[in-house]
């Protein structure tokens, strides 16, 4: 084989790659990648989170009107004169969820009954009639030793007649009154079984309540553009069955 004949050999190969056609590029997206299902980012169950716990609950309170506001009190000028009307009142209520979210928050519903003005300066008794949705915050860093817990209820009063504390308030302000008024219900309780040692007593607590009436400084057209309501500084012993 003469040498030309080889070269002739090594060089078809090459050109028929060079006759091919080239390969085809797509500049389209690749259609598997769609089929990809996305993340979708895992919730965590709420461990401790319970809604429409059965259980219920009665509290009854009783303490004096007072003078202050309801800033002043919450401030710590908590007085208790018995010279002023009285209230006395029994509300009964029942959890809505417990650990809201899994944080130490609760919240419960209630509805409930206070008769005003008794005692000397009390004139004539007034029945008042509550509802409201109260949230409840623990526990606290001492729960080891005796549980505490906070409330704040936000609702609606209604009187079947003014009570007398707030016409008294009327005539010396001419700030008008109202049968309907918001109603704020404001507690500190500690767990009677904790306190006493008592496991049986512990379905029961022992606390002060600051019960509030008033118009939301005259912001709410319902409330017949009141200023101000009533404040009464009460204690009140509240248990669940």
């Amino acid at each position: 084989m003469t040498a030309l004949a080889l070269a002739g050999l090594l060089l078809q190969p090459a050109v028929g790659l060079a006759q091919d056609d080239p390969p085809e590029v797509s500049l389209a997206p690749d259609p598997g990648l769609y089929l990809v299902k996305p993340d979708v980012p895992v919730i965590p169950v709420r461990e401790r989170e319970v809604w429409f716990r059965d259980a219920w609950t009665a509290r009854i309170n009783a303490g004096y009107g007072t003078d202050s506001s309801l800033g002043e009190i919450v401030g710590g000028d908590f007085d208790v004169d018995s010279g002023n009307a009285g209230l006395i009142g029994i509300d009964i209520g029942r959890p809505l969820v417990d650990d809201w979210r899994d944080w130490p928050i609760d919240f419960a519903w209630r509805l409930g009954g206070q008769l005003h003005g008794t005692g000397e300066r009390g004139g004539r008794s007034a029945f008042v009639q509550t509802a409201y949705l109260k949230m409840y915050w623990r526990p606290f860093p001492w729960e080891r030793v005796v549980s505490t817990r906070i409330g704040f209820g936000e609702g609606l009063s209604y009187a079947w007649r003014v009570p007398e504390i707030e016409r008294e308030y009327d005539e010396r302000h001419d700030d008008g009154t109202s049968k309907l008024l918001n109603y704020l219900d404001i507690s500190i309780d500690l767990n009677i079984g904790d306190v006493i040692r008592n496991e049986r007593a512990r379905a029961c607590t022992l606390g002060l309540v600051i019960s509030h009436r008033s118009g939301v400084f005259g912001l709410v057209d319902i409330f017949g553009g009141v200023h101000n309501g009533s404040n009464y500084n009460t204690a009140a012993v509240e248990c669940g069955f």
